[in-house]
């Protein structure tokens, strides 16, 4: 009895031992892959193109940027029909802009052409003729005698036809006194050597007291100044005013 409780008791102890020494062994084993683990590099996990996967706070965080971006930094597309709209309005508004810059100029050009009066023409083409030689008789385009000058000058600029000479001239258009003439006038005088009172020769006032004329004595289309010349201040009979607008 005494042995075989002996025997049974070291069966015992024996898986006891070996017992303890499995354990003993899965624990290092255990310790020892941990220790490894711990020391290799971590992988990471798998992060998507748009979030990460695993993280419900990052899903958050990117939709929250987003709606940030969109409501700092609006882009509105339009669809291509829209587009196409638009440049074309745009194309429309550029004409218009266009053409109201043309029409402006236009309107602008006709007003400068306005300005330009009837008796600025009759000056302009009177002293285009300056130089030109005096012929008595001679009616122009580039000979003249005094009322052969006034004649073609009113014909060519304004259209009013004028008689031919002189004594005749100083009858129509209204009579104006020396104080009230102005550009485009006629302007009468007698040049005899001894004084008549008749109308002998005939010019056209200017401005500044000056008139210009084709002159005998000159033998040329000259401008004359009353204030350098006085004996055509005295000489002066009246004025006739054939231009009849305003300007």
């Amino acid at each position: 009895m005494n042995v075989t409780r002996k025997i049974l008791l070291n069966i015992l102890l024996v898986q006891f031992l070996i017992f303890i020494y499995i354990g003993s062994h899965n624990n290092t084993k255990k310790a020892s892959s941990f220790t490894l683990a711990s020391t290799l590099p971590q992988k990471k996990l798998p992060i998507s193109s748009e979030y990460t996967l695993w993280n419900e706070e990052e899903k958050i965080k990117i939709a929250l940027k987003k709606i940030e971006a969109l409501s700092t930094t609006p882009k509105v597309f339009l669809p291509p029909i829209i587009i196409s709209q638009k440049l074309i309005c745009t194309k429309a508004i550029s004409q218009k802009t266009v053409s109201k810059k043309i029409v402006s100029k236009k309107v602008i050009h006709k007003k400068a052409v306005a300005k330009i009066s009837k008796r600025d023409k009759v000056a302009k083409y009177a002293k285009a003729k300056l130089g030109h030689k005096y012929v008595w008789g001679a009616t122009g385009p580039q000979n003249f005698d005094c009322s052969g000058f006034t004649k073609e000058v009113f014909q060519e600029t304004t259209g009013i036809k004028i008689p031919r000479v002189s004594r005749d001239q100083a009858k129509v258009g209204e009579y104006i006194k020396y104080k009230d003439l102005k550009e485009g006038d006629m302007v009468f005088f007698d040049t005899h050597k001894h004084y008549l009172g008749k109308v002998n020769h005939v010019g056209i006032y200017l401005k500044d007291g000056k008139f210009i004329h084709a002159s005998s004595a000159k033998k040329r289309v000259i401008i004359t100044s009353f204030k350098k010349k006085p004996f055509y201040k005295k000489r002066f009979l009246w004025g006739r005013r054939v231009i009849k607008t305003p300007s």
